[in-house]
This record gives structure tokens, sequence and C-alpha cells, in this order.
């Protein structure tokens, strides 16, 4: 029996792993692809990640690797592009990269990693105390532990065979894009064509490599069948109205769908068991909060479970504080997300909100660094905020 297991090596399981061993636990990490692993999604690294990355000592080795980043190019249906510069640094990195610096700090740290595939979870009289686990050659085996850290994302195993899963009652979307060259200089800034419930968003990951993400309802994705590429060509030229085609674009290496894009959970927390980052809920991506998530709620996750340890008395008070925290932090973050999905997706909202924003640089800084996880989502939330955004 260890300390703590956790499942998931992305972003958020690396990081609490690595921070439980630090304070002396032992800790198993399961992780069932095996790394260094390709994925495309989340490579925007905001000015909270960047934050939380430099906490936890590893900001210096992603630099090497990051590129820099000043801010987003919006391009509203019908209204002209408006530049909302970051108030400090943010960086894109490859996840392949951003996930291996990540693992192998907390292996540094101590932490022991098994591939695996976690199947489900193990209960004792009630309470979650470790993982059921399959290897590469189909055999099984459990992980028992006093503390279980479910980071495995949207859809989380770990939170449905907890009985934490909930319905998703919007439709899905699924994002599909790759890693492309021939899009150009994009000036460190991301650029992101919105409409019609969809959005084609570039993120620069070099001076000519940038990852590309169309983002459409399934219904969409459905339709395309085998013409995918046609279709996220299509999709994009009518998204980005003239601006962004194809035309020159190569893609570098297969091609990535992610989805569905949902997932909801009735509480972040069971007995013995925390849930974190996408596994603990899950925002649209297009406002880029993600990988901050990820990291913020590993720290918070941690520091819950060290409060723990050190008097097991306080067990349900520090997992009741993680739950609250992060369950009002999330709920006001999916608020601000909605809203922001409305300014860009309603054409005369879009219009007005990015004229209200060209004009005045400090509504726009709110916007953004409410985003960007340097201020509260509540900031942005504010009738002041929304009424100069809107009226």
């Amino acid at each position: 029996m260890v300390d703590a297991v956790v499942a998931g090596g992305g972003p958020a399981g690396s990081t609490c792993a690595l921070l439980l061993a630090r304070a002396g636990l032992a800790v198993t990490l399961v992780e069932r692809a095996t790394f260094p692993r390709r994925k495309v999604c989340g490579e925007y690294l905001n000015t909270g990640a960047v934050a939380v990355l430099d906490r936890i000592g590893v900001l210096g080795e992603v630099r090497k690797h990051a590129y820099a980043l000043r801010g987003v190019r919006l391009v509203p249906p019908h209204a002209p592009a408006v530049e909302l510069p970051f108030s400090d640094g943010a960086l894109s990195c490859e996840r392949e990269t951003l996930d291996a610096i990540l693992l192998r700090a907390a292996v540094f740290a101590g932490v022991t990693v098994v591939q695996g595939r976690v199947e489900d979870v193990l209960h004792d009289r009630g309470r979650v105390d470790g993982l059921w686990v399959r290897n590469e050659n189909g055999s099984a085996y459990e992980v028992r532990a006093r503390f279980t850290v479910g980071a495995d994302g949207c859809g989380s195993i770990v939170a449905l065979r907890s009985g934490l899963t909930q319905r998703s009652w919007r439709g899905p979307k699924f994002a599909v894009g790759g890693h492309y060259a021939g899009f150009g200089d994009l000036g460190g800034f991301i650029e992101m064509y919105v409409g019609s419930g969809a959005y084609f968003a570039l993120n620069p990951l070099g001076r000519d490599l940038t990852n590309v993400m169309v983002v459409v309802p399934k219904s969409a994705l459905t339709r395309w069948s085998r013409f995918v590429d046609a279709g996220i060509a299509g999709k994009a030229a009518e998204l980005a109205r003239g601006h962004r085609s194809f035309a020159q674009a190569q893609r570098i290496g297969t091609r990535a769908a992610i989805g569905p894009l949902a997932h909801s959970v009735r509480a972040p927390v069971a007995d013995g068991l925390m849930l974190i980052g996408d596994a603990a809920g899950f925002l649209n991506p297009f406002t880029g909060q993600g990988v901050f998530l990820a990291l913020s709620t590993a720290e918070a996750a941690a520091k819950a479970i060290m409060r723990s340890t050190s008097v097991r008395s306080k067990e349900a008070r520090a997992f009741a504080d993680y739950a609250t925290a992060r369950s009002a932090d999330f709920a006001a973050r999916k608020r601000l997300s909605s809203a922001v999905g409305w300014l860009i997706d309603v054409p005369p909202l879009a219009r007005r909100a990015a004229a209200r924003l060209a004009r005045s640089p400090g509504l726009a800084r709110t916007l953004v660094d409410a985003l960007a996880g340097i201020r509260s989502p509540q900031s942005a939330l504010t009738p002041d905020v929304l009424g100069k955004l809107v009226l």
C-alpha cells in the first residue's frame, strides 16, 4: 500500500504526484501511454499556468522549448478584428514536451510510474482506497493507497467508477486539427475565428509551426465522414472569411480528433478520492484555461492531501475545503466562458463587444486577466464589466 496513487500522467497528474513526493509521500502514478506521447490539445500556457510552472521549479526547462505569446487576435463574425494583449508572459509549448518535462520531474522526486489502464476504483468500507489496473499483457492488479487522485482527463474513468460523473446536457463538440506549417508568422498572437457555434483557432508554436484546431458540433464531424481534411479546410475558410485558409498549409504529423468536449461531475471529491484537472469538470477550450486548471487544481489537491497526512483528523475538512474552492471557482469560470461564448457567437453582440474592447484597454485587460488566471473570474462577471461590453 502506498500513500497516494494518481491516475493519469498529464500536467495535472504529474504535478500532483511531484508535489506529494517532494513532501515525502510514497506515490505511484498510473499512465496508459508510453512517454513521450504526441498530444496536440492544451498547448497554450496562460499566465496563471506559467506561474504554477515557476512555483514547482520547471519553468526554466519549459522555456527552453516554448514560444512566447503576446496576446489573442479575436475575429468575431461581421466585426473587425481586435487584439487583446496579455498583461504578463504566456507561452505555447508542445504537449509532448511539456508532459515529458513534468513526468521526469515527478520521477526525479521519487514517484513510481507504472504503465497500465485504469479500469476501476477500489473500495474499503465505502472509502476509495486505490485503483484496479490492467497492464499491457492483459493481467490486472490492485494498487492500494490511502489517497487516490483522478487526473485521467475528460471522460474520467475514476470519476465514472466512483459515481461522481453527471450527464452533460449540451450537445457534444469535437476538435479536429493538428500541427501545421505554412500559416506563416502570427506575430506571437493566437488567432481565433468564431461564429455559428464553431471556431477556428491558430496557436503559434514557432515562427512557422502552428497548432490548428477547428471545433465543431458532432453533427458536422459526422457529415465530413471520410473527407475530414476537406471538412476542416472548408469550415476554417467559412469562419476566417478570407483572412486565413489552408491553401498553403501542410500538416506535420497525424491529424488529431479530440472529443466529445464535455465532462461534468456532481462533486470533485469522495471519501479518499480527489479529482483534478479535466477529470473534475471540463470547460469550453475556447477560453484556454485547461492547462492552468490542471496545474492549479493539482497544487490545491496536493496541499489538501498533505494537510490530511500530517493530521489525520483534518482530512474531512481538507477535502471539503478543496471541494468548496474548486466548485466555486469552476462555476465562476463556467459562467465567464458562457458569457464570452454569447458575446462572440451573436453577431450584434460580437460587433459591439469588439468595438468596446478595442476602445478600452482597461476593460480588455480585466477580461483577459480573468481568463489568464491572474484575476478572479468574478472580476469580469460584474454588471459594470458586462454592461460596458454590450451596452
